[in-house]
């Protein structure tokens, strides 16, 4: 509905053609003067699917096929002025449409109105094909669990530290919270144990501003991905 809501909903993720899954993240942002309690929900839907069922309907738009994590949502807390992001997985089965999907999202007040509604401050909507593609081989696919970024949160500058084989090219991409590349590092393990550092600095050189900040560390056969913190 077009009328004035106290929250601003952002949302992007990426998706893996190679295994059907991918994640989703949404920034919910508290443009109030007080905090914001309730829970955030996220649903998988798919429009378009043509089913005879007992009331003569043939077609069915925005059907749920999966709740993310579950129907009872995630508790979330926005203090005002403030915001947080939430990321869930996605898994997707291979009968569904993709071009047909959709994510929605929302925030609702835990509260029971007096005439028995739960008052929803914001939704959103995010097209699976809207989702940033990546493609990679899954069979040679080894998940890094050893990358440390500290300090996080940070300051001034922030180092990442990982281990791969002597020799083995890396990249290391920082994206703002809209998905944009935000700064680019790219080099050569001198050593198994890397450390590299980021001076917070973008790709044109100037200092980012403060907020989260989200990095995807990629090498041959490795790929994984976290967040950091910029005060």
């Amino acid at each position: 509905m077009a009328q004035p809501a106290p929250v601003t909903i952002t949302m992007w993720g990426h998706y893996v053609a190679a295994d059907d899954t991918g994640r989703i993240y949404a920034q919910f942002r508290n443009d109030s003067s007080a905090t914001i309690s309730g829970h955030a929900y996220f649903v998988l839907t798919e429009d378009s699917l043509y089913r005879a069922t007992s009331n003569g309907d043939l077609w069915h738009n925005h059907v749920p096929r999966d709740y993310i994590p579950n129907h009872l949502g995630v508790a979330v807390s926005v203090p005002a002025g403030d915001s947080v992001i939430l990321d869930q997985p996605l898994s997707f089965d291979p009968s569904w449409q993709r071009h047909m999907c959709e994510i929605v999202t929302w925030i609702q007040d835990d509260n029971l109105q007096p005439d028995s509604t739960k008052e929803v401050w914001q939704g959103g909507i995010l097209k699976v094909t809207d989702l940033a593609d990546i493609e990679e081989e899954i069979s040679d696919e080894v998940v890094l669990s050893d990358v440390t970024v500290m300090p996080n949160p940070c300051v001034s500058s922030t180092a990442f530290t990982f281990t791969i084989s002597t020799g083995t090219a890396y990249m290391i991409t920082v994206y703002d919270v809209t998905g944009r590349v935000v700064r680019t590092i790219h080099g050569n393990a001198a050593t198994g144990s890397e450390t590299v550092l980021w001076n917070l600095c973008d790709n044109s050189g100037n200092v980012v501003s403060s907020g989260v900040y989200f990095y995807d560390f990629a090498a041959e056969g490795v790929r994984t991905s976290g967040k950091v913190v910029v005060r």
